[in-house]
């Protein structure tokens, strides 16, 4: 979960990490004997739904933020529907990383029912400088490296630990299992130098671009009020000449999944120009995830308050 809506309490941090620190590798192996996946998926709803009525405060953060999305009140039944059906959204996709990673390749591919875009990607590596790709906490995202394994592709994730250990060190197990090489960062200090080894040596550098955690980004218009997105993944572009492509992945009501790739945008110029280059480039990838959201609004997870996020100075303004 959040970092931002972690509690003060030491004794309920110890409880929340012997929860999950037990729970999660407990999901892990059961998933390996599950029949049916559709299994998996049941016991995540009713996980999900014990963890809302257990965590109220969450609850009220993922009202405000899907009632911004909707254009709803946050008491609207649309609303309260949307929201709880995103954290059951966010259980499943638990459950689909943890299944397919246990099993051939071929089971994930299988469930693709559509990949567009890939062509985009295919042509930006072939330009030899690395392609940074640039990806949302939405829809499944984990399981993208399963689909660029199969095409010879390894992927270099740019990640925020989880604060759980336990459950940090089974996802970095099953991401290797993905052909995905982790590369953690504090959201502070984070040098930039290994990312443009990579980049210059003409690799695939998966980076989110949906959380400010630096609190330097840019603010962009999103669903009708301005808030900050990340500005590194473009700096990064404009540094190394690396193309952006952007990623989406999203499961449609039979549980199949979409995979869609964007046009390569590139961030050119001198000083002026490129910061100028840098807000187009990113207000095209806002743009691009505010229409996934519209389309799939209980497919993003966010479980802070994202307009309103009290880490950041000046929350709340329009």
């Amino acid at each position: 979960m959040q970092d931002r809506m972690q509690s003060d309490s030491r004794l309920l941090g110890l409880v929340y990490g012997a929860v999950f620190g037990s729970l999660f590798p407990l999901f892990h192996f059961a998933a390996r004997t599950f029949a049916r996946r559709e299994r998996g998926h049941e016991i995540a709803d009713q996980i999900a739904n014990a963890f809302l009525a257990l965590r109220p405060k969450y609850l009220e953060a993922i009202l405000g933020n899907t009632a911004q999305v909707l254009g709803l009140r946050p008491s609207h039944p649309e609303v309260e529907r949307t929201a709880r059906d995103m954290v059951r959204q966010h259980a499943r996709a638990w459950v689909d990383f943890f299944w397919y990673g246990q099993r051939p390749a071929e089971e994930a591919l299988a469930q693709f029912a559509s990949l567009e875009g890939i062509e985009h990607l295919d042509g930006a590596l072939a330009g030899g400088r690395g392609v940074i790709l640039l990806t949302a906490h939405a829809g499944n995202y984990e399981l993208g490296g399963l689909l660029l394994k199969a095409r010879d592709l390894k992927v270099h994730a740019v990640y925020k630990p989880d604060r759980f250990e336990a459950v940090e060190r089974l996802r970095e197990r099953m991401r290797a299992q993905g052909g995905v090489v982790g590369l953690p960062v504090d959201g502070v200090g984070f040098s930039t130098l290994p990312l443009v080894k990579l980049l210059r040596e003409g690799r695939l550098v998966g980076m989110q671009g949906d959380r400010d955690f630096s609190r330097n980004g840019v603010s962009m218009p999103f669903f009708g009020r301005k808030v900050p997105f990340p500005r590194g993944p473009w700096e990064l572009a404009a540094m190394t000449g690396a193309p952006i492509v952007t990623s989406f992945f999203y499961m449609d009501e039979d549980r199949r999944f979409h995979a869609h790739f964007g046009a390569p945008l590139q961030v050119h110029g001198e000083r002026g120009e490129r910061m100028a280059a840098i807000e187009a480039g990113m207000r095209s990838y806002v743009a691009d995830l505010e229409a996934l959201i519209r389309r799939h609004p209980s497919q993003w997870y966010c479980f802070y308050p994202f307009w309103d996020d009290p880490a950041r100075p000046g929350a709340g303004q329009i």
